[in-house]
């Protein structure tokens, strides 16, 4: 069976050396916001794509928060402790999923998937982002016995398809900047495809962001 052109250009990667760029996330992909307020009395809201996310916090004293993902009528709240998330990032599917990344620093990422079920309720899927999670794990102690898994949900590369990110940089253990990036496929309930850096950092469909190398004194 032969791939359309779209998806086989998307899959597509050269084999060129890995240059200093970074990966990034474009305007186009999804919704950057703050996660935490000045004020933490006032909640954060943020839509995207007809879902909307709400951040409620409700001792100004705790990092706990309340969140809250709404669709249509549709909503699904979160209880999370220690919710220490600085930056928000919001992409959505045209099927209606949608994936959200937090991070409290440079180095520090968690991404979260949701699903829409045939009744239009909002589930969120607590296994294939794990998984991918795993996979990395798995190649990351070859480099690290301890590595952590610092995860970003790039973006849909289709309605059925999230593109991640997943590094181990800066873990507190690990010192080399190893990465890999997962296709994940909704309907399959899998990994489609696993790249190493040099091929996720040149899939066309990934923006990324000159590296400006630091001169020594």
């Amino acid at each position: 069976m032969r791939l359309p052109f779209a998806i086989w250009l998307l899959f597509t990667t050269t084999h060129a050396p890995l240059s200093q760029r970074s990966i990034d996330r474009c305007a186009q992909d999804g919704a950057w916001f703050y996660a935490m307020n000045d004020d933490p009395g006032q909640p954060i809201q943020v839509e995207r794509d007809g879902v909307t996310i709400r951040i409620e916090r409700p001792d100004s004293k705790s990092a706990d928060a309340v969140l809250n993902f709404s669709k249509g009528n549709h909503v699904l709240v979160q209880k999370h402790k220690d919710f220490e998330a600085a930056q928000g990032w919001l992409a959505v599917s045209s099927s209606g999923a949608f994936a959200t990344t937090w991070k409290e620093n440079a180095s520090s990422a968690e991404s979260q998937l949701f699903r829409v079920t045939s009744d239009s309720e909002i589930v969120e899927d607590t296994e294939l982002i794990p998984l991918a999670e795993k996979t990395f794990a798995v190649d990351a102690r070859r480099i690290c016995k301890t590595p952590a898994a610092n995860t970003t949900a790039i973006k849909w590369i289709d309605k059925d398809h999230l593109l991640l990110s997943i590094n181990a940089w800066s873990s507190g253990f690990c010192y080399s900047n190893f990465t890999e990036g997962f296709i994940l496929s909704l309907p399959k309930r899998e990994i489609e495809r696993k790249l190493p850096e040099s091929e996720l950092i040149n899939l066309p469909a990934v923006c990324t962001w000159n590296l400006v190398p630091v001169k020594s004194r």
